[in-house]
């Protein structure tokens, strides 16, 4: 189905839906998500889940590219349109979502120079509105570029931000870490800047941890196709990208539910990688995948109640 149609459709049924399910309360600390949404498929699924959560307060929903060899020449302008439809879709569009930087931090052989964009920019005022002593939340669903530029632009941001990322391997009974990981690959120099930037509160979220945390795409046909507006589009999106796989991973879904649900998650403090500036950061090490799967069919059957 075309996207413009998901557009029609959302302002017949999933716009005044989504309105009335969303009370306009949130109790939970500023957030601001960086998804590459373009690039897969459970981005939108974490991007949703996390819209329709009673105790979210999203100050910001900025494109991430995701610009390795194989990608598009325009990654991060696909991941801005993906942002805007769930937006309109969800009639969230008093959200800021600035574009972000389509380029690495850098040069591909090193290097942190910043690569500032509406999306690092965000950040940085968003930040700097916090109130002494409290912290933005930011989450980073792909590659770190916008977040470590916006720091490495305002270095007054460092104690005002908390980081939350999806990023490498890490295998906590070795204490060993692993690099060659997607998100972390499309910006290693990125990824370095936060690891070595001492007093950034970070936690990571290593990939290895999340292969047990799968939907099956029969079970999402069967509750999301034809339920109209978001969830249509949803159920849509894993046809047009992997309509071959009958099972996905939802790797940025789980890092935002663990964000919201801590106790569906567990992590420790653990040193840097030896390469790194030795300091301390927090790794999740084990998630409960049947609390999240149970998790994001209750927020799905809460909104599409609340659209009858």
């Amino acid at each position: 189905m075309h996207r413009r149609r998901f557009i029609r459709t959302a302002l017949l049924a999933g716009v005044l839906a989504s309105r009335r399910w969303w009370t306009g309360a949130s109790t939970g600390r500023p957030l601001l998500v960086d998804a590459d949404t373009a690039n897969e498929i459970d981005d939108l699924y974490a991007i949703v889940w996390t819209l329709l959560q009673p105790d979210a307060h999203v100050v910001g929903l900025s494109s991430a590219q995701w610009n390795h060899r194989l990608s598009p020449p325009d990654t991060v302008r696909q991941s801005q349109r993906l942002n805007e439809d769930l937006l309109h879709l969800l009639g969230r569009r008093d959200i800021p979502h600035p574009l972000g930087a389509e380029m690495i931090m850098g040069k591909p052989w090193g290097g942190d120079e910043p690569r500032d964009s509406p999306a690092a920019q965000l950040m940085i005022r968003a930040a700097r509105r916090m109130p002494p002593g409290e912290k933005l939340v930011i989450a980073s669903l792909g590659a770190v570029t916008n977040v470590a530029s916006a720091l490495k632009l305002a270095p007054d941001l460092i104690p005002r931000v908390s980081c939350y990322i999806l990023s490498g391997r890490y295998f906590a009974d070795r204490g060993v870490w692993d690099k060659d990981e997607f998100n972390l690959r499309n910006d290693l120099n990125a990824a370095n800047y936060l690891f070595n930037t001492e007093g950034l509160e970070l936690h990571v979220m290593p990939v290895n941890i999340l292969y047990d945390f799968t939907f099956r795409l029969d079970e999402v046909m069967e509750r999301l196709a034809g339920q109209g507006g978001v969830w249509e589009y949803l159920a849509t999106r894993w046809l047009t990208h992997s309509p071959s796989s009958e099972t996905w991973i939802m790797w940025d879904l789980a890092l935002m539910m663990a964000l919201f649900r801590p106790e569906w998650a567990s992590q420790r403090r653990v040193p840097t990688p030896p390469e790194n500036v030795r300091r301390e950061v927090h790794v999740y090490t084990d998630v409960d995948e049947a609390a999240m799967r149970a998790g994001w069919w209750e927020t799905v059957e809460r909104a599409q109640a609340a659209a009858r």
